[in-house]
């Protein structure tokens, strides 16, 4: 069964041909970059809703001819999306402004209107937390939030506000593009932190919606991340390129579809992913909220299952950008093989430099958009190896303080599936392993897990997959041990970066 699924990334456009046989096989992709446009005070960040269909479109057809498959053997299609983004549509589907992401943190003022106020608890009103955590079990904390871009949008822009119908997540969009229905996945109108999960209760809660001053005539029909949405009319198929009448699957948001992309579909598996952003997700069965690490557990396509979930914005970023570093220094553009081999050709430790990844803040295990990372302890004979290999060590010391602060509230697996564009460079298996102390699984086809769970829920959606099944279904490519010694080591270095970080939050503040 031939699935085609689309990964709507802050960086990339990943469009992914699976087959679903005893396995869910990996067919083929193609990966398009997306251009984020920010504003000049570097604070707002946006992308373009036609540039995300034209692409989709183009790729579409693409993979289609390169792999000689026709469009009527095409079973369905579904999405992977980009979560916490906002994008506002008037009654004919049209963008009223560019979408904003969820790297988008222009929206300070109106967070702190609404909870720096009155008796706080880590910064916040602490009887406003409370009654969020009662109605939603989620509560908007920190500017990238969807709900202060809304009233951005309301308060700055009123002429374009008033042309609003509907409030959006990026995946529901592009839903209504495929299908023509206004909707919201199950995990999107959680992540609003307007989705009323009281018990016996469901759907919408307009009482936190009129609290945050939100439109509820603004939130459309809430539906299934499993459901089938609608089929594609002649005029989409026409456009991508498939049959008329295909079905179209809603999916999810990356959290859930990256889980189950990595076949962790069973209670306290843990895994890591570091892509653009890095997160560390391990799968609960119950609400889970912990403002003193900002970690949350957030609705999926599983009705039994949540996924407690930590971000760092820069992970792969940081790598990007040490890449494109280096090359800049003797006008060379360094390939993943060649950055990997300079990082293997470095010691634990980059010889005392210390990296920390906050290129554009921290969301996990403290919010602050206004830290910076730090690049601290070069000297004369420090290399390009030195460099990349710091950068790479700073992120996956991130990744364990994370781990350990999930720890704390939760049981972890003692074996971490690693997902991402970075887990294809084998190196970093082994560094993650050694810091974090666990062993590090790495999945087949790494970079599009997004797009393989995805592919798993257009199955259950048509009746072909179990959520069972999904562990088996999914294939494991290298497996990394640590090893003692080097253990011992970032053991001493991760106090250091620990350390680096308590003082460079004092000088944010």
């Amino acid at each position: 069964m031939y699935l085609m699924t689309y990964d709507i990334g802050t960086s990339f456009i990943k469009t992914t041909l699976t087959n679903v046989t005893d396995k869910i096989e990996f067919v083929g992709a193609t990966v398009v970059g997306t251009h984020n446009t920010a504003t000049e005070d570097r604070r707002g960040n946006e992308q373009n809703a036609d540039e995300w269909w034209d692409t989709i479109c183009r790729s579409t057809k693409e993979l289609l001819k390169n792999y000689s498959i026709s469009s009527d053997q095409i079973n369905g299609i579904s999405f992977c999306s980009q979560l916490s983004g906002t994008v506002l549509v008037d009654e004919n589907g049209n963008v009223v402004r560019p979408p904003m992401t969820f790297l988008d943190r222009r929206a300070d003022k109106e967070f702190k209107e609404y909870f720096d106020t009155g008796l706080r608890i880590h910064g916040l009103n602490i009887w406003k937390l409370l009654k969020a955590i009662h109605h939603t079990k989620m509560v908007p904390v920190g500017t990238y939030h969807p709900i202060w871009k809304y009233k951005w949008v309301q308060n700055n822009e009123p002429e374009i506000f008033a042309k609003v119908r509907y409030f959006l997540d990026v995946g529901d969009y592009m839903l209504y593009k495929t299908t023509g229905r206004f909707v919201r996945t199950e995990d999107s109108a959680f992540c609003s932190a307007l989705n009323d999960c009281r018990e016996d209760h469901s759907g919408w809660s307009f009482e936190m919606a009129k609290a945050y001053g939100i439109d509820k005539s603004h939130l459309p029909e809430i539906v299934k991340c499993t459901d089938i949405i609608g089929h594609l009319s002649a005029e989409v198929a026409e456009q991508l390129g498939l049959s008329e009448g295909t079905p179209v699957i809603a999916g999810a948001g990356d959290v859930s579809m990256v889980a189950i992309g990595c076949g962790n579909t069973k209670k306290n598996m843990t895994g890591i992913y570091c892509g653009t952003s890095g997160s560390v997700c391990t799968v609960v069965h119950r609400e889970m909220q912990f403002s003193d690490i900002m970690m949350i557990s957030i609705k999926g396509p599983n009705p039994s299952q949540k996924y407690f979930y930590g971000e760092l914005e820069t992970a792969g970023k940081c790598f990007a950008w040490a890449r494109h570093l280096i090359g800049k220094m003797d006008e060379t553009e360094y390939s993943y093989e060649e950055c990997a081999s300079l990082i293997s050709k470095a010691s634990p430790g980059s010889r005392g430099i210390l990296f920390t990844p906050f290129l554009h803040g921290c969301k996990t295990p403290f919010e602050n958009g206004d830290i910076r990372s730090s690049l601290s302890g070069i000297n004369l004979e420090t290399d390009k190896g030195d460099l990349l290999r710091a950068v790479v060590e700073g992120i996956c010391f991130h990744f364990r303080w994370m781990l350990e602060s999930q720890a704390k509230k939760c049981k972890i697996s003692d074996t971490i599936r690693f997902a991402g564009g970075l887990a294809r460079i084998n190196v970093l298996g082994q560094i993650l392993a050694d810091i974090t102390g666990h062993t590090i699984e790495v999945v087949k086809h790494p970079q599009y897990v997004g797009a393989l769970g995805a592919s798993a829920i257009a199955a259950i959606g048509l009746g072909k997959l179990k959520f069972e099944d999904i562990h088996d279904y999914i294939e494991v490519a290298n497996t990394y041990k640590p090893d003692s010694e080097t253990h011992e080591i970032y053991n001493k270095i991760y106090q250091k970066y620990l350390a680096k970080v308590k003082s460079d939050r004092k000088l944010a503040d």
